[in-house]
Parts: C-alpha cells; structure tokens; sequence
C-alpha cells in the first residue's frame, strides 16, 4: 500500500513539472513576442516618418511631411542619395558647395541629372572617396565640378579620416545604417523631432522637397544676423584650424581626383571658393598666408584651377546684418554659386562681374598671386574696420 501511494507521488512530480515548463514557456513567448512587435512597430514608425529621408525612393507613397532632421545628417543622406538618384553630374566640395551651387542651373542639360554632393567640413580625401562612391553607383558619371578650399589639406584635421570607409564604395545601405535609421534610439529621437516640427511649422512645397538634389541654400539669408554669423564662423575657424599643415598626403589625394577622373573620361573642374575677403584676412592673422600661396602653386602643377578666392568686386562686399553675397564670411548666397557656375561652364558670362574668376595655370600662377596681394593691400587700407574685426577675433580666441 505504502508503496503504490509512494508511486502515485513520484508520477506527480512529473506532471507539475512539466505544466512548469509549459508556463515559463508560453512566458517567454509571450514576452519574446511583445519585443519583437515592439521592434517592428519601431521600425515601421522610423520607416514610414524617415527623418533623414534616406527611404524615400523605396516607398510607394510620396511624404507629406518635412525633414529638418536631414540637414544635419548630410554623410548619411547623400550617400544613399547616390545609391537612389545616381547622377550624371556631381557638384562635389564642402558645405560652401552645400550652400552656394544650384543643380537646377540652366547651363546643366536637361538630359543629366545633377546632385549636390556638398558635405559639411569634408576634406580632400573624403571627397576622393565620395567620387568614387559616385563612379561605383553610376559608372556613366560624365562630369564632376569640384569646390576645394584650404582648409580641406589640413593635415592636423583628422576629424572625417575614420568614417569613410564604413559606408562609402557600396551599392546598398549598410546594415549598420540601417539597424541605425530603423531601431536606434537616435533615430526614434530623430522621428519625434520630425513629427513635431511638421506640427508646429507650416508645410510649404519648398520645406518638403528642400535637399532633394542635395542643394541646401541657407533659409533665411536676410533675417539681420549676418554680421553675428560672420563673427561666429570667423571665430569656428580659429577654433578647428588655428593649427595647420599642408598635408602631402591630401595633395596626393588631390591629385587622385584629377588622375581618376581622366582614367575613367569624367570631366574635372575645379575652382577655390568665394568666401568673403574676411576669410583670407584669418589666414594673415594666423600666419598661413605663405602656405595659402604654397597651396594654390601645387594645385596648378596637377590641373587647372579656377580661382574665386580673394579681393574682388564679389568677396569685399562690406559687412552689415543683411548682405547680398554672402549669409556668413564662408559662405557664399546662390547668386554668387550662380556667377561661379557661369564663368566656369561659359554660360552668360557677360552677367559675370569681369574680375570675379581667374583661371591659374603654372603659366600665370606667378602674377596673379602677385595681383591678389595687391589687392588686398587696397582692400586693407578701404576696410580697415574688417581687419581689426578679424585680428581682435584671432586675439580674444581661446582654444
């Protein structure tokens, strides 16, 4: 009797133990299942609001809505953009490029598509990558115009060298771009912003295709705070470049550009940018004059550089809260990109003022950085209260 009762017992143990286990599983499953509808719920959401507006090619609906989070996320951005749109044309340099030049310029043909592959702070061997990246998506690519400034072969300035490879080079999105635009907390952050911004702000057709081409023209040029911004991105420069070397390796990289485009038939211009006169008085005050000159030299050994930079009728225009020519002293409005991109293309040239744009060549390098020095001598002695605005910038800096 003892022994069947004893039996009965052990048989139980099994039982409980088993309905145990079918409960601690139907919890996880349960809980597993929360997670992952969770996820998929976040994704979605992060798909269908794309804060940086890097899915929009890959959805059957066109997006009511506006994506300010996308100017700031220009690396990521353009980089799909290539992927998508993959342009004949690339208008390739830093966020003066960004800025200042319109791919909607009649000079382009209506045949091409032309994409603005500005990037905010890039340098040379960064863009050499980006055209690359550009060659690999279309492989068709006829011409590149490509804004180089000096600040771009500052060899002490390593702030991009170790994210490009990641994604550039590529046909897709990486997985790590996307696990990052889909599941982070970043971009869940990036999609409240959106959906906030396109609640408070009006929705105009400018704001929802603003950066389509990659063109990001400064939204409020004339809103009275332009001599702020010339004394904050003066000052930006002293902070980021106050240290410089001209890099051998960044020429080297240069000169893979221009070597690249003639291997692969791709038509290569090139010309320095139009900053304000301000600009080039930092490079006195920081004493990189020599190497500003030293610079140019080396370029038009490599190739042909139409040079924007300097003391002329454009980049002397006197400084007040609300200009024409530029929205800060680096850079330049999309009337001024306008006048770049018809000297440089000979397209209504005669709308161009006459001593904006000069194309140096190892022929005429000598003279004509003998012309800008002069010239600045004239604009230093007419705009002596702009020279002391940059030398008490260069003395109140505190890095």
């Amino acid at each position: 009797m003892s022994n069947l009762i004893l039996e009965k017992k052990q048989n139980k143990k099994p039982a409980r133990y088993l309905k145990s286990l079918q409960k601690s599983a139907s919890f996880n499953y349960l809980f597993l299942g929360t997670i992952l509808f969770s996820l998929a719920g976040i994704s979605l959401g992060n798909f269908i609001v794309d804060p940086y507006d890097i899915f929009r090619h890959n959805k059957t609906f066109e997006s009511p809505l506006t994506k300010p989070e996308k100017l700031n996320h220009g690396r990521l951005y353009k980089t799909i953009d290539i992927i998508n749109i993959k342009p004949d044309v690339i208008l390739l340099g830093s966020s003066r490029m960004k800025q200042g030049l319109n791919p909607n310029h009649p000079a382009f043909s209506k045949d091409e598509t032309v994409y603005n592959l500005g990037i905010d702070g890039s340098n040379i061997y960064e863009l050499l990558h980006y055209l690359e990246h550009s060659y690999v998506n279309q492989t068709n690519l006829k011409r590149v115009i490509l804004g180089v400034d000096h600040y771009m072969f500052n060899g002490l300035d390593k702030r991009q060298d170790n994210v490009i490879e990641k994604r550039l080079k590529k046909r897709h999105i990486t997985f790590t771009d996307l696990f990052n635009t889909l599941l982070s907390q970043d971009a869940l952050i990036a999609s409240k912003n959106t959906l906030a911004e396109n609640w408070n702000s009006p929705k105009t057709t400018e704001n929802l295709t603003y950066g389509d081409n990659g063109f990001f023209p400064h939204r409020f040029p004339k809103d009275g705070k332009t001599e702020w911004r010339f004394r904050n991105i003066i000052e930006q420069y002293f902070g980021y470049h106050v240290q410089y070397k001209l890099s051998e390796e960044r020429v080297n990289a240069f000169q893979q550009i221009v070597e690249f485009c003639r291997q692969h038939n791709i038509e290569l211009i090139v010309f320095i940018s139009p900053s304000h006169a301000t600009q080039w008085e930092a490079l006195q005050v920081t004493d990189r004059w020599e190497s500003f000159e030293q610079w140019k030299r080396k370029m038009v050994q490599i190739t042909p550089v139409w040079d924007f930079s300097g003391y002329n009728s454009i980049t002397t225009e006197p400084i007040k809260d609300v200009m024409t020519n530029y929205v800060d002293n680096s850079h330049y409005t999309p009337k001024i990109g306008e006048f770049v991109l018809n000297r440089i293309l000979s397209h209504n040239v005669e709308q161009v003022p006459q001593d904006f744009g000069v194309l140096m060549t190892p022929e005429n390098i000598d003279e004509h950085l003998a012309n800008v020095r002069a010239e600045r001598e004239k604009w230093a002695k007419i705009r002596p209260n702009e020279v002391q605005l940059v030398e008490t910038l260069k003395r109140n800096f505190k890095p």
